[in-house]
């Protein structure tokens, strides 16, 4: 069973990488792109995450564990520069995207 699961996700892994996937249009159920449906999912993610290694540091604290409380704040750390990147491209892909639909007008 967990040869054929492994296996599962190995072709679902090969989908995703395949050369030419990114032609193949995804209908996300929004007026927006899939990239910018990505880009929004990623930044809730990265914002999810941040804010429950914030959680888990109080826990290690709590807990007198100095490494992990550490490893914590740097998971936060991360995720919220993650979240930063995602906003900023998610912007200006908004205004270019704003801006094109101006001169199309």
């Amino acid at each position: 069973m967990a040869s054929q699961t492994q296996e599962f996700r190995m072709t679902q892994l090969e989908q995703r990488t395949q050369p030419g996937r990114s032609n193949i249009a995804r209908d996300t159920g929004t007026a927006e792109t899939d990239e910018n449906y990505d880009l929004v999912s990623v930044l809730y993610h990265c914002l999810k995450a941040a804010d429950a290694c914030t959680q888990y540091v109080a826990d290690a604290e709590d807990a007198g564990d100095d490494e992990l409380a550490e490893f914590f704040d740097r998971a936060r750390q991360l995720q919220n520069r993650l979240a930063s990147q995602a906003r900023e491209l998610l912007a200006q892909r908004l205004a270019d995207a704003a801006d094109a639909s101006d001169e199309e007008s």
